[in-house]
């Protein structure tokens, strides 16, 4: 396998390599109607790269075109409450700070149209969705909305956005940069235009090890200075910039500049240290979890969050295939089984009289939500954190 030797970013190569895997699974989000078919699913190789010159992360081995975003891709997390409260704050905030009542806004990689639905119900906006994985009938339609099941391009030159949304797209493109310039050249963005870019913090990651979204679809991880210096470089001017979700996301607004800009290359703080303590801490908690795993009857433990993170731990885990099923409040998810382990998802409502000792919850930000589901099922397990 031949790596990346330059930074996606600032195209520097200046690397240090960090946790790598032989085999993970090309799409967690794709989920399979089968137990053999999703065992049969394709896998990828993945080398972590960090960037000492701009602090990006990214995967070495990654190659491009081998994903398919299709309908059978599925990662809506619009049916958790606490996911919910955060999303309506946020339409709330964008709505209000960039007045978007009677403008366009334009959402690339919609996915099922959640957040575009939500955020034009919340400021009277209207609205069009560009993603090849949109279904319809998911969901109520909200007046003035609409969905192209497409990317968003020059092949619709007639689409005038006042405001684009692109929330987690942008780690999953190889070439991030050659994206951005494209949404700045399209024929319908003006300067006036704001871009509100969301992608995943990779500082969560490494320094809250974060490690269940280290993941094949995501070629980048941005820390703060990388997703600044990448916006700079594709020629926009960083309006706010800040984190959110429990500091799991990073968000950038901006807009786009008709001179070309030098990207701040100044790093903020060294995080070279964390990084190559990374690769050990790395496993030593993957070493922890098999443990803990070896210890319990797989048929009494499950793990709560089939999206990327739950799916990661299964086959990143020794033991982790052994676990009974998968739990996910997503309907969409239910009944159908995970690339590599092929490992059931399950509703909530399936843990009725089961007898759990162990609920591993993906993300810390879901715990009092899954305790609440546990205690309605009438479940007394352990409740414990990945």
């Amino acid at each position: 396998m031949r790596l990346r030797g330059d930074c996606p970013v600032c195209r520097q190569r200046n690397l240090l390599h960090s946790v790598s895997f032989d085999t993970i699974p090309f799409s967690c989000n794709s989920l399979h109607p089968d137990a053999n078919s999703a065992v049969a699913a394709p896998t990828g190789q993945f080398v972590l790269a960090f960037c000492r010159n701009c602090e990006h992360f990214f995967n070495a081995a990654f190659e491009d075109g081998r994903i398919g975003y299709t309908q059978n891709y599925e990662n809506s997390l619009h049916f958790s409450p606490r996911f919910v409260a955060f999303v309506e704050d946020l339409a709330g905030r964008l709505s209000t700070a960039y007045a978007l009542d009677g403008k366009l806004v334009v959402d690339i990689g919609c996915g099922k149209g959640d957040f575009l639905k939500r955020l034009c119900s919340t400021s009277g906006a209207r609205g069009i969705g560009f993603d090849r994985s949109f279904e319809d009938n998911r969901g109520d339609d909200v007046a003035g909305v609409e969905f192209i099941n497409d990317w968003f391009s020059d092949a619709y030159p007639d689409v005038k956005p006042d405001f684009v949304s692109c929330r987690h797209v942008l780690e999953h493109i190889a070439s991030p940069i050659a994206f951005l310039q494209g949404l700045r050249s399209h024929p319908g963005v003006e300067p006036s235009t704001v871009f509100y870019i969301e992608v995943p913090n990779a500082l969560y990651t490494l320094r809250d090890m974060g490690i269940w979204d280290l993941i094949y679809e995501h070629v980048s991880y941005f820390t703060p200075h990388s997703l600044r210096a990448a916006m700079q470089t594709a020629g926009f001017e960083v309006l706010y910039q800040g984190a959110s979700f429990g500091d799991q996301y990073l968000f950038i607004e901006a807009k786009p500049v008709e001179t070309g800009m030098t990207a701040d290359s100044s790093r903020p703080g060294k995080i070279d240290e964390l990084v190559r303590r990374f690769d050990q801490t790395y496993r030593d908690k993957v070493a922890w979890w098999r443990n803990y795993l070896a210890t319990r009857d797989p048929e009494q433990t499950v793990v709560w969050g089939a999206g990327s993170k739950g799916i990661t731990f299964v086959n990143v885990v020794p033991e982790g295939a052994r676990i009974s099923a998968l739990v996910d409040v997503n309907p969409h998810k239910q009944g159908r089984f995970a690339p590599g382990t092929g490992t059931a998802v399950v509703g909530p409502e399936s843990l009725r009289g089961r007898p759990l000792r162990s609920i591993i919850v993906m993300n810390p930000l879901y715990r009092d939500e899954v305790a609440q589901a546990a205690c309605k099922l009438g479940l007394s397990a352990e409740i414990i954190v990945a």
